[in-house]
């Protein structure tokens, strides 16, 4: 268990990024309604049959998405972005003309993504001059409203506290956060693509398994410890993780703020050397 500095109270910065983060949300909950995409049904037979062989419901990946909403959902980002920082008129700029000159396809880059595809968002980041972080940002923004809503149908047909794989059970995508519960203590993964949580053991890896308490640790903000990242030395990889049981009886555990939140954490473990590659933030 290791202690860091520098995690202090919410900075003029991070107030203007909880704004942006409850913006956004407003957009997101009016997509959502307004989205006419067909859902996927799935019987509850075939839903027992692949979560007993430990087969995640949705491949995200081969999902025909609505493109005309996904621009208007684009255009209205764009709109929110440019009113919270000087700075983001560049990369707006930047993404706008992508999309004009078809350099830019939304659907993809949701989906390359959904299952980070780093070669296709590098050479799209170098093409429109753009880092990958915001091509990451943008692709995640785009496509979390839909697969909540697909998700919505189908995880409350599975026992989350039954499924204990370091993958979502609906997506199949790695954890980007967790917190322990209230009542019990016990692990929840937190997927930020579909917003579905899942129980996992306290004392082993998500990414590798690795069980090895010598090579498992966390770290924490000097003077905050309801707030860890929890390291594997094995593969290198990191998950944040929330102690709701220290949080205030009032503190709403909205995960999407929360990984928002704790940017530091991110940048204190890559600059460590650990990665997460649902981490949109980067050093």
């Amino acid at each position: 268990m290791v202690s860091f500095s520098g995690f202090k109270a919410m900075s003029d910065e991070e107030k203007t990024l909880k704004n942006l983060y409850q913006e956004l949300e407003r957009v997101k909950t009016k997509a959502q309604k307004e989205y006419k995409g067909a859902m996927i049904k799935i019987d509850q037979i075939e839903i027992e049959k692949r979560t007993a062989q430990s087969q995640y419901l949705i491949d995200f990946k081969n999902i025909e998405m609505d493109k005309k909403w996904l621009e208007r959902l684009f255009k209205e980002y764009l709109l929110i972005l440019k009113g919270f920082k000087k700075e983001n008129g560049k990369v707006i700029r930047k993404l706008e003309q992508g999309f004009e000159q078809n350099a830019l396809d939304l659907e993809i880059l949701v989906k390359k993504v959904f299952c980070f595809d780093s070669g296709y968002l590098e050479a799209l980041a170098q093409r429109l001059n753009l880092k990958i972080g915001d091509l990451f940002f943008l692709g995640l923004q785009l496509g979390n409203p839909v697969f909540e809503l697909y998700a919505g149908k189908l995880r409350e047909r599975i026992d989350s506290d039954k499924w204990l794989k370091g993958y979502c059970p609906v997506c199949g995508s790695s954890p980007a956060m967790a917190y322990l519960r209230k009542d019990d203590g016990k692990r929840i993964l937190w997927c930020q693509f579909c917003g579905t949580r899942w129980s996992f053991l306290r004392l082993k890896c998500p990414f590798c398994s690795n069980e090895d308490q010598n090579t498992l640790r966390y770290f924490f903000a000097e003077g905050n410890d309801s707030y860890r990242t929890y390291i594997c030395d094995k593969c290198k990889k990191y998950v944040k993780t929330i102690d709701q049981r220290k949080m205030k009886e009032d503190e709403n555990l909205d995960l999407g703020w929360k990984n928002s939140e704790t940017l530091a954490l991110d940048f204190l473990a890559q600059k460590e050397g650990y990665s997460n590659q649902r981490a949109w933030f980067s050093v």
